[in-house]
């Protein structure tokens, strides 16, 4: 009888420890709303993860914003994929138009990713830099 109830206390205690916990105010910030505050982009580099993104400054504090991107243009002609471990590959564009159905206009142009030109569309999750 005592261990159906301390399982059922158990199950009660980390429930209310979990939602504790996941109301804490968290570090992370949008690219959307650090552009607003007047944050400066840096060029397209390595995180201390090895992910691909860009280091996001000002007002004292540094944010690292991860690469959100499949794919890129490159110029007229060319088209580069990322994988999931932030390495570039070579894409056939001819053949990814073919398939995806024509030219991709919310695909950036890697010029501009890697200048640090983007949209909010193509970041991901801004957290702050060690």
């Amino acid at each position: 009888m005592a261990i159906k109830t301390l399982r059922y206390w158990l199950g009660a205690v980390s429930t209310v420890l979990f939602l504790l916990i996941s109301a804490l105010p968290s570090n992370a910030e949008s690219y959307s709303s650090l552009q607003g505050k007047g944050y400066k982009t840096g060029k397209l580099t390595r995180g201390a993860s090895g992910n691909l993104g860009w280091f996001v400054s000002g007002a004292g504090k540094k944010f690292f914003c991860t690469l959100h991107v499949a794919h890129a243009y490159v110029g007229k002609t060319g088209m580069v994929g990322f994988t999931s471990a932030g390495q570039q590959i070579s894409l056939n564009r001819k053949v990814y138009e073919q398939y995806a159905g024509g030219f991709d206009a919310s695909a950036p142009q890697l010029s501009d990713l890697k200048a640090g030109r983007l949209n909010a569309r193509d970041v991901g999750n801004c957290a702050p830099a060690k």
